[in-house]
């Protein structure tokens, strides 16, 4: 049963046994007259963990045209229609922590095995898999590395684990084209893995021995390596995914705040630490920092009790809004003025990107791990620790 309030917001819904609410928060509207506004559309039950005490869910979904893909702990990967949540196809696929990624007429999906599988995207057969040695928690890309010389594309699939381990398969055969190893430190280090981005020749990702690395594409080998560490000895992780804007690289590190570089030569042009006082660039400490988001304007940063960051491209920081006691924060979305983020234990947030204010929030119950999807500033998809899938129209009025 759907409750809208005055604000047209689904404020109340039964979805797969279990009560969620969708709270309002004070209404901010700007100058136009608008605020955001969440509508659930559908929402459908992944993995039953209603019962569980303290679960946590952290699968992705991937689109494409009018379906839905997604996968979860409970080990089943789903097809869906976006408009409504019809389940096209379901397969037993393994325990999955990580969004899958689309390319033709694939799915690559990592497992927490440490598999990477490619998946039709028609009946979810699975065509190849790859055994690797540590769990696959992000997406991985898809790249075309052919010579400059060549007419017919060299596709390959570049993927990070858990094992700090980056391997390339050729993504029609699955066959092994290389694979780069990063030194694994032996004292306790966070759990998670920064995923693989890429532009141009280049693929960047981090380490949890606080390294940045880019590898060329085609072979794996070094283009640079820079440290991340800033002053600390442990608990240096880089477990967030780098982001790429213009010749730009930003990324972020459990002890060293937030960095910027160059993305040609990995030269650092800033950092900034992050704590709870913080109003400008020093050289104060940092505390857990979770992954970002970027636009023209600013930078977006979500760190574990610290709160929700923007920084200008200079790295000041603009605003903030504390998150103390609500858990980790997955990685922050932009949709338009909107700035959408998630915490574990506390549930979604949508804010305005400007000022940080909090529009609305929703709580499914037991919170949300799980990175929120914005696609086309319109359709906002999320999976709750309880393993439900939700998806909302999402609107600015």
């Amino acid at each position: 049963m759907i409750r809208l309030d005055r604000l047209g917001v689904a404020a109340a819904l039964v979805a797969g046994g279990a009560c969620t609410a969708m709270k309002p928060a004070p209404h901010v509207a700007d100058d136009d007259g608008r605020a955001a506004a969440l509508r659930v559309r559908w929402s459908l039950v992944t993995s039953d963990r209603s019962s569980e005490s303290s679960p946590q869910e952290f699968g992705g979904v991937a689109t494409w045209a009018e379906n839905v893909f997604t996968g979860s702990a409970g080990g089943r990967f789903v097809s869906v229609r976006a408009l409504d949540g019809r389940v096209r196809w379901s397969r037993k696929l393994g325990a999955i922590n990580a969004r899958p990624t689309i390319a033709g007429d694939r799915l690559f999906v990592g497992t927490d095995d440490g598999e990477l599988l490619a998946v039709s995207q028609d009946t979810g057969e699975v065509l190849w898999r790859y055994a690797s040695r540590g769990a696959i928690l992000r997406p991985p890309v898809v790249l075309d590395v052919r010579k400059q010389d060549a007419k017919v594309p060299d596709m390959v699939v570049v993927f990070s684990n858990e094992a700090d381990q980056v391997i390339a398969l050729d993504a029609v055969s699955g066959a092994f084209r290389w694979q780069y190893k990063a030194e694994t430190p032996e004292e306790y280090t966070l759990r998670g893995h920064a995923g693989v981005a890429a532009a141009g020749e280049l693929v960047f990702t981090g380490f949890a021995n606080g390294t940045l690395v880019a590898l060329r594409a085609q072979t794996g080998s070094v283009a640079w390596l820079t440290t991340l560490t800033a002053d600390a000895e442990k608990f240096v992780d880089v477990d967030a995914t780098p982001v790429l804007d213009g010749n730009s690289l930003y990324v972020t590190s459990s002890s060293g705040g937030v960095w910027a570089l160059d993305q040609a030569t990995g030269l650092v042009r800033w950092r900034t630490p992050l704590v709870a006082s913080a109003s400008a660039r020093g050289d104060g400490g940092s505390g857990a920092v979770g992954g970002l988001a970027v636009d023209g304007e600013r930078v977006y940063v979500a760190a574990a009790d610290l709160g929700i960051f923007a920084l200008d491209h200079e790295g000041n920081v603009l605003w903030r809004h504390g998150t103390k006691g609500a858990g980790e924060p997955a990685t922050p979305q932009l949709a338009g003025d909107l700035l959408i983020y998630a915490l574990t234990d506390a549930g979604l947030y949508i804010a305005d990107k400007r000022t940080g204010s909090v529009l609305q929030y929703f709580d499914p119950g037991d919170g949300v791990s799980a990175d929120p999807v914005v696609v086309d500033d319109r359709d906002l998809y999320v999976m709750s620790n309880r393993g439900v899938l939700y998806a909302f129209d999402l609107k600015t009025l």
